[in-house]
């Protein structure tokens, strides 16, 4: 079997990005994660595969700081998510896949303004910011539709718009391409290979990665808790 991905030289979290040192779950006494170690610096995407039920969602969660974890940490531009939650969470956009955390009364802009006020985007820019994912995300045209009567792909585009407002430094997304189209896909990938261009650090699971194989990322796969090195296709190294 590919051997896990060894602790780093340097045990102390980077200056930014996203950093896993030992980290370690379980539920109801059942191992999940166990002493995954992960760089993701600014600038890079990290693209996590491995069937539902393996701990990439638990994975995230730890770095959305939703999740605590039993042992070793994980930082966020150097904050831990142990003990510094509130300056993690100003810092990651996180896209879970749930579009039921959407206001489905609301409409996609009203929806946007509201969240981006819960991030403490003042007014002004977060009309800025709206405006300019709207464009980026080719959702002008439903913009102003209640949540309920868009399409599937449109709130997972709507999720992913909601993850990016405040400008986060690091990205946190859950199955980001699940239910879009050709051009949805075409989209997200723009929009993750932007924010990566940016500087930002972005960390990306799926149980299947075949549809992210034309970003420059680091392939990784997460087996039996532990964090395994990948091969640019997203198919793993063979067992």
């Amino acid at each position: 079997m590919t051997p896990a991905l060894e602790p780093p030289s340097r045990p102390a979290p980077g200056a930014g990005g996203l950093v896993a040192r030992g980290v370690g779950k379980a539920f109801g006494g059942r191992p999940v994660l166990r002493q995954v170690y992960l760089d993701v610096p600014p600038g890079r995407i990290a693209v996590v595969k491995g069937p539902n039920g393996v701990g990439k969602t638990t994975l995230l969660r730890i770095f959305a700081t939703v999740v605590r974890p039993d042992s070793g940490d994980a930082f966020v531009d150097g904050a831990s998510v142990s003990k510094q939650g509130a300056r993690v969470r100003e810092r990651v956009g996180v896209a879970f896949v749930n579009e039921r955390s959407l206001f489905w009364r609301l409409s996609g802009r009203q929806n946007l303004r509201l969240f981006a006020r819960t991030r403490g985007v003042s007014r002004a820019a977060a009309e800025t910011q709206i405006e300019a994912l709207l464009e980026e995300f080719g959702m002008r045209e439903v913009a102003t539709r209640r949540v309920a009567d868009v399409s599937a792909g449109q709130r997972q585009r709507l999720v992913l718009m909601r993850a990016a407002l405040g400008d986060p430094s690091a990205y946190l997304l859950d199955e980001p391409l699940r239910g879009l189209d050709e051009t949805g896909v075409a989209t997200v990938l723009d929009f993750i290979r932007a924010r990566a261009a940016d500087g930002r650090a972005l960390l990306i699971v799926a149980p299947t990665v075949e549809h992210f194989a034309g970003l420059d990322a680091d392939w990784l796969r997460l087996e039996e808790g532990r964090l395994l090195a990948g091969d640019r296709a997203g198919v793993g190294s063979a067992p």
